[in-house]
């Protein structure tokens, strides 16, 4: 007991990898399931649908998103929810095994009172200085050094550990017997002295390469807890953004962990008709670095590597579906059309890659700043044609949805859209990849300006 709170003590051994260190120790199952805690991703489209209508227009709250806050970063939520059934499991197993062993680690964090950096490379800390720190918050645990040895004192205070992985097999020990908890150790690491953007990667990083987490999660994640705007933060923002501006669309429409919430009414459940990964993994290529050689080019490239014109991309993607919307009748009925699902936005992203080039040579004359005069009437003309694609579930491409849906989708609507003049979508991207089309014209604006 220090300072009339109550630790645990537990031994460590420092393991370095790439310069950079984690601690690895032993404690008890007892110990630890007094003091663990798990924070799951939640997302609020309610609160944060309100936030995003508190800002005058796109632009600020875009600006809103993309600035950097360390603090709101410390206060984000990255586990998942944990299943029932594999908790049941867990607990079967060390209930009935008779060789019940967890030899894999649980991987830990906790806050700290002093900071690991600031110990000079032959300072110790001192057990002495910690016990005459006064007023310590319950919750931080006290890392100590003594030449290569080390321990950790954690307050046994309900939170004080964050679990970063093995939450499944804690909630099962919690379900188990006494008998089982109090004989029971566990190997753990504690990865401490980083912020929570570096936790919260480690969470993702180690759930996406070996256990079968959505990618919607993972995506939001990375989204959430990059202090860095790249590529995929970037369009993670897009949707988000998307999602949460009232007059968008896709607004309160995109399962933004994958999942759709508990508690939802039946209406609104109706309308979450996308996820996030989809529409991420769709959006991606738009501001991918490299010019491709095929048809589908980075349109949003040089709008993203502009930081001024970032804003942009938003404001076209949503005029961009606004029209969709305008034009036929079934964006909100996704549970009998395909237009708001998928599969229909699916094949209107790729429509997006093959039209917006068009307009660019063709409407806007190669001039990039014409993205900020062009409104949703401007793309309703430009889809003429698209009303004429049968989107019902009843309609040709009513079936399972699959790669080859999409495309044929994409190529009805290259046939049906009268700016392409085509009734063949072999002819048009035979001519589309002409050394003297308008692709190549494109390609060539790209080349020199990103």
């Amino acid at each position: 007991m220090i300072n009339k709170i109550d630790y645990t003590t537990i031994e460590l051994f420092k393991v370095t990898q790439k310069e950079k260190s984690f601690y690895v120790g032993k404690i008890k199952a007892k110990d630890l399931l007094e003091v663990y805690t798990v924070r799951p991703a939640i997302y609020d489209i309610e609160k944060n649908a309100a936030l995003a209508d508190s800002f005058p227009n796109e632009k600020e709250y875009y600006t809103h998103l993309i600035s950097s806050n360390k603090a709101a970063i410390t206060d984000k939520d990255f586990q998942r929810k944990f299943t029932d059934s594999r908790v049941n499991e867990v607990k079967k197993f060390l209930e009935e095994e008779e060789y019940a062993f967890f030899p894999n680690t649980i991987i830990a964090n906790c806050d700290l009172i002093n900071d690991i950096d600031d110990l000079g490379i032959d300072e110790d800390s001192s057990i002495e200085s910690f016990k005459n720190t006064i007023n310590i918050p319950n919750h931080l645990s006290f890392f100590q050094r003594q030449g290569s040895n080390f321990k950790l004192h954690i307050p046994k205070t309900n939170g004080s550990v964050l679990i970063i992985d093995g939450q499944h097999r804690l909630e099962g020990l919690k379900k188990a017997s006494k008998d089982i908890q109090d004989g029971y150790e566990l190997i753990i690491a504690f990865i401490i002295g980083y912020d929570r953007s570096v936790i919260a990667q480690q969470f993702y990083t180690i759930n996406y390469q070996q256990k079968p987490v959505n990618r919607s999660l993972l995506y939001h994640l990375m989204g959430e807890f990059s202090s860095n705007l790249d590529e995929l933060s970037f369009i993670h923002k897009v949707v988000k953004a998307l999602n949460e501006l009232e007059h968008s669309p896709f607004y309160k429409r995109v399962k933004m962990l994958g999942v759709t919430p508990q508690n939802i009414n039946q209406e609104d459940k109706k309308l979450l008709s996308i996820s996030l990964a989809f529409l991420i993994d769709s959006l991606s290529r738009s501001v991918n670095p490299n010019i491709s050689s095929g048809i589908y080019q980075p349109i949003f490239r040089y709008y993203y590597l502009n930081k001024n014109y970032q804003v942009e991309i938003i404001k076209f993607l949503m005029n961009f579906f606004s029209a969709v919307r305008e034009k036929s009748d079934g964006w909100e009925k996704p549970s009998d059309y395909l237009l708001s699902k998928g599969m229909g936005v699916g094949a209107l992203i790729k429509l997006l890659y093959l039209i917006f080039p068009k307009i660019f040579i063709e409407e806007w004359k190669g001039d990039p700043g014409k993205i900020k005069e062009t409104t949703t009437t401007d793309i309703i003309r430009y889809l003429d044609g698209l009303e004429n694609v049968d989107f019902s579930k009843e309609g040709p491409f009513g079936g399972v949805g699959s790669a080859g849906s999409v495309n044929k989708i994409k190529e009805a609507l290259v046939q049906n859209i009268v700016l392409f003049d085509t009734s063949s979508y072999e002819e048009f991207e035979k001519e589309y990849r002409d050394k003297n089309s308008v692709l190549q014209k494109y390609k060539t604006w790209l080349t020199k300006n990103i």
